[in-house]
């Protein structure tokens, strides 16, 4: 026997102890289901009551989270000022962009959190009505709709929920909301957010009931609020004053149910479930049924998994056999092996990782002549490269300078002026960052070479406020933007490009736009070009060198932004505001 085991490959003695496991497992299993069957039937009353308690946690969860968001809506600091907008302003256009914000607000906040069973909001303001989406069956009466203002009104800013109309409209939550602003606290609106009881029920059931077939009742004191049972109100009656403890089996109406009843903590509404108690009798052998399919599905997905495991543990055997066969026989290159094996830190990838050591150890030894002769000759023409330094090229655009004046030549020199400039300004190692006036006036000299080249075709305006001048700003980031929006909006656009370099800033940040006529900014530009989407055509280098220099800088919620406004196209770079002090001291 010993001689047989002795005899056997590494891939069958893996085999078999696998084998040996699984039959162990399948055997402990089917013992299991016997004494789960065998396991009292309240075990499973308990369980069913547990998971119905869930599912009252469930609905409590999202009625909570509509809460929130009535609550996030009051303290939104832009929907607080368009709020006091539209209250006192009159109409025009300062009123229409407030009332359009509102508008964009209100449906981002129900798209965000519409999958609590929201089914839509409505704000009102005098005469003012802003809704998301309402199609014709949503409508509510004026005198509904006068009621839960009304009532909105009386709680002075507090949270209600109404259930009076749960049957025909659904669940109802309305707030008033008071104006934040300098504390003055007068009303500037009403919500109204309409819930739907029949989907926000049957997703909080559907997620954790052990049966498809219960029945639910929720009651704001004895008053429906929901009901898909079946059972009429007087009967519902009847029927809580029966129920003697917490879950237990009843009979109503020559059927047996087993039922679970309880408050839902965090609104004054009680809850009753009822399941047919025969599903729960034919639960067990389905159980038992589906246990025992499921050992026999686990038993040859085992053997598959493990036959599979076995060949993918002995294919790394085969491939460091064939890199011993082929260093032995002397060839240059190893053999294709489809695997990585530096990450790994086991037996096999430290098998693997010391081998490919030695050999390139060997290898490197070979090549070590070799490359000490080619490194020679780099250092030899990188000497040679060094004697151009940008003295030289100052010195000569200085003499083209001179001799140009010489000569009358005016264009020349300024061309030849600004280059200089525009060369000692880029070739300036000494600081990363620059003051904005520097950038700008690395943007003039080379504004000035260009036009000398577009003549009336190109024209460029720049605005900044003498206190911006000062600010620090990430050296080189405007003229690559300037050059693109100098060779695309002049590429298709024969009239003409017209480029303004705009400054402005806010309390921490800031902005300078780059805008030009003529071309416009494909969507998602950006992380196209990250992930190599579309082609850079020349620029798309400079715009994500930019983009990655301020993130490392200045971190990710500074950077570079690319969009489209008003037939042209806009690149903005954001930096923290620093350096007006300067200005003002």
């Amino acid at each position: 026997m010993k001689s047989f085991i002795r005899n056997l490959t590494l891939k069958k003695k893996i085999e078999a102890i696998v084998f040996l496991c699984v039959f162990l497992l399948a055997a402990a299993s089917q013992i299991s289901i016997h004494l789960t069957a065998l396991a009292h039937q309240k075990v499973l009353y308990q369980a069913v009551a547990a998971s119905l308690s869930i599912s009252s946690k469930e609905l409590e969860n999202r009625l909570g989270n509509v809460r929130i968001m009535a609550d996030m809506l009051l303290a939104d600091n832009a929907m607080q000022k368009n709020l006091g907008i539209l209250k006192d302003t009159p109409r025009g256009q300062i009123h229409t962009v407030a009332y359009k914000s509102i508008y964009t607000t209100l449906n981002e906040y129900y798209f965000n959190f519409q999958k609590n069973s929201i089914k839509n909001m409505r704000l009102f303001q005098g005469n003012n009505s802003i809704h998301t989406h309402i199609m014709n069956g949503d409508k509510l009466p004026d005198s509904v709709q006068k009621d839960l203002i009304k009532k909105a009104e009386a709680a002075k800013g507090k949270t209600i929920w109404i259930t009076d109309y749960s049957d025909d409209y659904g669940l109802f939550l309305v707030k008033n909301i008071r104006r934040s602003q300098f504390l003055k606290l007068d009303s500037v609106g009403n919500l109204i957010v309409n819930i739907d009881m029949k989907k926000l029920m049957n997703t909080s059931i559907d997620s954790n009931l052990l049966y498809e077939e219960a029945n639910y009742i929720l009651l704001d004191q004895g008053n429906f609020i929901y009901n898909s049972s079946g059972i009429t109100e007087n009967a519902t009656t009847e029927l809580k004053e029966r129920l003697n403890s917490r879950y237990g089996v009843l009979d109503y109406e020559n059927k047996a149910y087993f039922y679970v009843k309880g408050g839902l903590s965090d609104f004054p509404w009680d809850y009753v479930c009822l399941i047919p108690y025969d599903k729960i009798n034919s639960s067990l052998r389905d159980t038992l049924k589906l246990c025992i399919f499921l050992t026999a599905a686990a038993i040859l997905t085992a053997l598959a998994l493990s036959t599979a495991l076995i060949n993918s543990i002995l294919k790394h055997f085969n491939y460091l056999l064939d890199k011993m066969q082929n260093f032995a026989e002397g060839q240059d290159s190893d053999p294709t092996v489809p695997y990585d094996y530096t990450g790994r830190t086991d037996e096999l990838g430290i098998l693997h990782t010391r081998f490919d050591q030695m050999v390139e150890n060997v290898n490197q030894l070979i090549r070590t002549n070799y490359l000490n002769e080619i490194l020679k000759k780099e250092a030899q023409l990188k000497a040679l490269e060094n004697q151009i330094n940008p003295h030289f090229l100052y010195n000569t655009l200085e003499s083209i300078n001179w001799r140009a004046k010489s000569v009358g030549a005016a264009d020349i020199s300024s061309m030849a002026e600004n280059l200089g400039t525009l060369l000692r300004i880029t070739l300036d190692q000494a600081n990363k960052e620059v003051c904005l006036k520097r950038e700008l006036e690395l943007i003039r000299c080379y504004m000035t070479i260009q036009k000398y080249r577009y003549e009336d075709r190109l024209d460029y305006k720049i605005e900044a406020k003498e206190s911006l001048l000062s600010c620090m700003v990430l050296k080189l980031t405007l003229q690559p933007l300037v050059e693109n929006s100098i060779r695309y909006g002049l590429e298709e656009n024969t009239e003409g490009c017209q480029i303004l370099i705009l400054a402005e800033c806010d309390d921490t940040t800031l902005f300078i736009y780059v805008k030009n006529n003529g071309s416009v900014f494909e969507d998602d530009l950006l992380e196209k070009l990250k992930t190599n989407q579309i082609p850079t055509h020349g620029f798309g280098i400079g715009l994500l060198n930019i983009l990655e220099r301020m993130n490392l800088t200045y971190g990710e919620a500074f950077g570079l932004t690319l969009y489209n406004e008003n037939d042209q196209a806009v690149a903005r770079l954001a930096f923290p505001l620093r350096g007006m002090e300067d200005f003002y001291a």
